[in-house]
């Protein structure tokens, strides 16, 4: 009998160097896209994650507080491109309008921090406290983060509009 020298070829080797190579061309790809779209931090409380973390005990106290003594109303009619105000009225319990009250609001797209627009002075007008001007030049989802302070008792707001 003659002897087949037919020789086997063994596809291990070949098909554990693919998918090293597959490993490191996915690890690449993720990191590429991984720097495109940058991690946007939360800012529902308009302050870092860390330190909402840290004091989300005193923050979710003084806001029971705050509901326990007053009510908010917000007057927005919706945010349009161009000119905007934000106005928010803070009444007690007994429905009278409270004058000493320290708000501050951030408008914001839910996506992204680019387009942040703080707003720090807001004049109070008939009980309701109005903002300055402020411009959207983009077509879109946008958030107004209201924080009201008054005396230690401190609420947070979130108003969501869609500009057409």
């Amino acid at each position: 009998m003659e002897k087949s020298e037919k020789k086997d070829i063994n596809f291990w080797p070949y098909a554990i160097v693919g998918m090293i190579l597959t490993v490191v061309m996915l690890s690449v790809w993720t990191i590429k896209v991984a720097l495109k779209n940058p991690v946007q931090l939360e800012n529902s409380y308009m302050m870092k994650y860390q330190d909402v973390d840290e004091n989300i005990n005193e923050i979710l106290q003084k806001q029971r507080a705050f509901d326990a003594k007053y009510r908010l109303v917000i007057d927005q009619p919706g945010l349009k491109l161009g000119k905007n105000r934000a106005q928010i009225a803070v009444l007690d319990r007994e429905g009278n309008y409270v004058k000493n009250a320290k708000v501050t609001a951030l408008v914001t797209r839910p996506d992204t921090a680019m387009h942040d627009i703080e707003l720090k002075n807001f004049s109070l007008a008939n009980g309701v406290y109005v903002s300055e001007d402020f411009d959207i030049d983009k077509k879109g989802r946008w958030n107004i983060l209201f924080k009201i302070a008054v005396g230690d008792d401190v609420k947070y707001v979130t108003y969501k509009s869609f500009v057409k």
